[in-house]
């Protein structure tokens, strides 16, 4: 027992779970609406992509092959069929791709 008292004393210390901290405060009052594969992008001249290449204003990005989110930030990462944790408040939406967050609106 004395063992697991350590062990959990020292992650509830450890910076990594202060950040944590920190960068989940950025999200209080927001609700989690899911988490989804991020399948594809469309720009507004038509371009389209299978991969997440990150944010351009306007870009819609395509969640499980069917749900839609529009981009209202500007942030290039790239990644192949990342999962999203997708955020709202009411008002807005944060979407969560890996350790990056994009302001979005439907």
């Amino acid at each position: 027992m004395k063992y697991i008292v350590t062990i959990v004393l020292s992650l509830c210390t450890s910076p990594l779970l202060a950040d944590t901290a920190d960068d989940l405060s950025n999200f209080v009052g927001y609700t989690i609406v899911g988490s989804f594969t991020v399948t594809g992008w469309q720009d507004r001249n038509g371009k389209k992509g299978d991969s997440f290449e990150g944010c351009e204003y306007d870009r819609i990005i395509i969640l499980d092959d069917s749900k839609t989110l529009r981009c209202a930030t500007y942030s290039y990462s790239y990644s192949y069929r990342p999962r999203a944790v997708v955020l709202t408040n009411g008002t807005s939406f944060k979407m969560i791709v890996g350790s990056d967050t994009y302001d979005m609106r439907r």
